[in-house]
């Protein structure tokens, strides 16, 4: 290598070894360092963008189970809104109503919540 070539390109910087197995060059350091700050850049893009959408979700699927226990039962009976993945019928948010015998399914909102389908129960 000559003189004209950058610090980091060289072989043996002042005082170091001739294996050059040893250590690692300024060159992959200075690599290294730049993938973590990319990867620190991105998730503090991606990290505020999913917890706000997680949030609209949310109040939105408050919302709808709040009108889906207000219609099938009173405007008194307290809802509770829960985000499951375990069930594999109801993935995302599900609407419950709390009742004194312990709490009842009223809606399966998805993990996209949205108005719920309400429809008149008829005796047949």
């Amino acid at each position: 290598m000559s003189e004209d070539d950058p610090r980091e390109l060289r072989d043996d910087l002042a005082g170091g070894d001739d294996d050059g197995d040893s250590r690692v060059s300024a060159w992959q350091q200075r690599q290294r360092v730049l993938r973590w700050v990319a990867l620190v850049a991105l998730l503090g893009m991606l990290l505020p963008t999913g917890l706000g959408t997680y949030s609209t979700a949310r109040t939105t699927a408050e919302k709808s189970c709040r009108m889906a226990v207000d219609f099938y039962a009173s405007e008194r009976t307290p809802s509770r809104v829960a985000f499951e993945l375990r069930a594999p019928d109801a993935v995302g948010f599900t609407c419950y109503a709390q009742l004194s015998n312990g709490d009842v399914l009223v809606a399966v909102l998805g993990l996209i919540p949205g108005p719920p389908r309400l429809v008149t129960r008829t005796l047949s």
